[in-house]
């Protein structure tokens, strides 16, 4: 089985993406996976998700989404919160554009299965090297550093109790596979492993990276020994490691664009590509950053 994945688009709102989206698409087809991964971050507007989504449906490929966090921020003219967005509104959207909605619908080809959450974070990332309190983590915010949660995420559930909701789904969507799956491959947002995290002995760096995702759900997917495969989005940085058994990769584009007729070498870049078969094989992965030296678009 062929995958290719990639997260954390971040489309922007003025239409000044449709060259990048026509190059993902067009390289998804050339690389004719079985299976298609968006793993997060498409947009904190709904009509945005679902028209990057549709211009990303190519056929004869599955195609399998997870949110996340940006794509559940609260839409407050539409009346959307958090909590509506993740558990119907953006499921509904996977229904009318083609993808699977992860959360909902695991999924199997063959012997393999197809397992996803958004994931959530519990600061069991924080860095060691920082004494920062822990309320500074509860209010998402050290020395005028604001992780941006807290302001768009409007469920009312504590993070730990957000991290533990998406855990027992997960445990639960494992306990329900067939006997005979003998692989499962795991597609997230925030990150499962600590490993995944990229530290940089510095603030306000280290203080976000206790957002990037939580170590109880690597646990859960080490305890099981079907595992063989996680992919995540959320660090910009794209990082590749083993836990155990599990190959574990981060996949993301972020926040950086180039000039057009350089658009097609970054988007190869982008789109990871892997080949499970008796073993995990990483066809095609460019690690780091690959927005790095490229501008930032102000209105994102």
């Amino acid at each position: 089985m062929r995958i290719a994945a990639v997260s954390d688009i971040h489309v922007a709102s003025d239409g000044s993406d449709e060259k990048l989206l026509e190059e993902i698409r067009k390289r998804i087809e050339d690389l004719s996976p079985d299976v298609f991964i968006l793993a997060g971050d498409v947009s904190d507007n709904i009509e945005i998700l679902s028209h990057t989504l549709s211009s990303l449906k190519v056929n004869d490929c599955a195609s399998l989404y997870v949110p996340g966090n940006h794509d559940i921020w609260f839409e407050k003219e539409k009346g959307l919160s958090s909590l509506e967005k993740y558990s119907e509104v953006i499921g509904a959207v996977c229904n009318k554009t083609g993808f699977v909605f992860l959360p909902d619908e695991p999924t199997i080809f063959s012997n393999i299965a197809f397992v996803g959450s958004i994931g959530w974070y519990d600061y069991s990332f924080q860095s060691d090297e920082f004494d920062i309190p822990e309320e500074c983590f509860e209010n998402k915010e050290f020395k005028g550093n604001i992780w941006y949660d807290v302001f768009s995420v409007d469920w009312e559930f504590s993070d730990q109790e957000a991290t533990d909701l998406f855990n027992q789904k997960l445990q639960y969507d494992l306990s329900t596979f067939p006997q005979d799956i003998e692989k499962v491959v795991y597609v997230s947002h925030h990150l499962p492993f600590r490993e995944m995290t990229l530290y940089k002995h510095f603030l306000p760096w280290d203080f976000f990276s206790a957002f990037m995702g939580s170590s109880s759900t690597g646990k859960i997917l080490l305890d099981d020994d079907r595992v063989v495969l996680a992919i995540a989005g959320h660090s910009h940085i794209r990082k590749i490691t083993r836990i155990g058994d599990i190959t574990a990769m981060t996949v993301p584009i972020g926040y950086g664009r180039p000039e057009d007729n350089d658009c097609k070498s970054f988007v190869e870049s982008a789109i990871a590509f892997i080949e499970i078969g008796e073993e995990v094989e990483i066809l095609k992965f460019v690690e780091g950053d690959i927005c790095e030296g490229l501008p930032y678009l102000s209105f994102r």
